[in-house]
């Protein structure tokens, strides 16, 4: 098992979600703090505030997991010394930026609240800072001696992993606010908006995770038996090492079919069908307790399905050139 967990790389997996999802669930309160700049809302600005809560733990999580990847973490630093030249300093330094600004735009929103402007200016700043991090997350993988990882790929599935997982982490947060701090008469409507944008977000990002996929798993099967001139990363470690990569990438693919069906199933499927249940039940409707029961339901079926993905994704990382 601990093996299986090494060849996984759970550290990494943990990382690259967490940190992704931080992001994603950054942007979700911060167009919503612009959203509320021309039409103010107090109700939305509760959700908004509270919903802050999440940002510094998902962040501050995902960091302690990327030192758990490390040999020996006390020496961690020296990574941050080559920024010219390395995307994984680059991805440290973004990383370690965003957390501080995520530190910062919460305590504006909590100890500040009246200097909304200076807040989402940092805001602003904080987004991109996020996204350019993931950026450099994405790129750390896109060298020669990891054929199997060394695709475009990589950029719609990590991408579409914040976009789904931040949204619906700010969702829960809502549901767990709405009737216990905040009058739920007053919040409902607040709630159904939000739900619809939720539906949007969530269907945007399963067709996103779902292009994303097919087009690796069409890259590993097409490129394993005939490996074209064009194979990224061929002049740099050899034909055949890529070739071998790519074979044995696909077979490990063939050998987790339950990992790729989890990864189909709940990190794609479930998104677009609470996507369409959300849009459903409202037009007809329907409770909020029970939609805020899908959406609270959903969220570990969903982190389970990027779960499986992202192992995946590092187990076909092998051979380890």
């Amino acid at each position: 098992m601990m093996n299986w967990l090494h060849d996984a790389q759970y550290s990494l997996v943990l990382f690259t979600l967490f940190t992704q999802a931080s992001v994603g669930a950054f942007w979700v309160l911060l167009v919503s703090d612009f959203l509320k700049r021309k039409a103010p809302d107090a109700i939305q600005d509760a959700f908004t505030r509270i919903g802050t809560y999440i940002l510094v733990p998902l962040t501050a999580v995902g960091l302690i997991f990327s030192t758990t990847h490390l040999g020996r973490p006390i020496y961690a630093w020296r990574a941050l010394r080559h920024i010219d030249s390395s995307w994984l300093s680059r991805e440290i330094w973004g990383f370690g930026l965003f957390f501080g600004l995520v530190a910062l735009y919460t305590f504006l929103w909590w100890k500040r609240i009246n200097d909304a402007e200076l807040r989402r200016h940092i805001g602003v700043v904080t987004g991109i800072v996020g996204v350019l991090a993931i950026v450099s997350q994405i790129m750390v993988y896109q060298i020669p001696g990891r054929p199997t990882w060394n695709h475009l790929s990589t950029f719609p599935l990590f991408g579409a992993s914040g976009l789904i997982l931040g949204p619906l982490a700010v969702a829960v947060v809502y549901s767990i606010v709405w009737g216990r701090f905040i009058d739920l008469k007053q919040g409902e409507a607040t709630v159904r908006l939000s739900h619809r944008r939720l539906g949007i977000t969530l269907l945007s990002g399963a067709v996103i995770y779902a292009v994303g996929l097919l087009w690796r798993l069409h890259f590993l099967a097409s490129s394993a038996y005939q490996p074209s001139a064009a194979v990224a990363g061929k002049a740099a470690v050899g034909a055949e090492t890529v070739k071998t990569a790519l074979v044995i990438g696909h077979q490990i693919v063939e050998a987790n079919r339950l990992m790729l069906g989890l990864q189909a199933a709940l990190g794609i499927g479930v998104p677009a069908l609470l996507a369409v249940a959300l849009w459903y039940l409202h037009k007809k409707g329907a409770s909020l307790k029970l939609c805020n029961a899908l959406i609270a339901a959903g969220l570990p079926l969903v982190a389970l399905g990027e779960l499986a993905g992202r192992a995946l994704y590092y187990l076909t990382g092998r051979p380890w050139f």
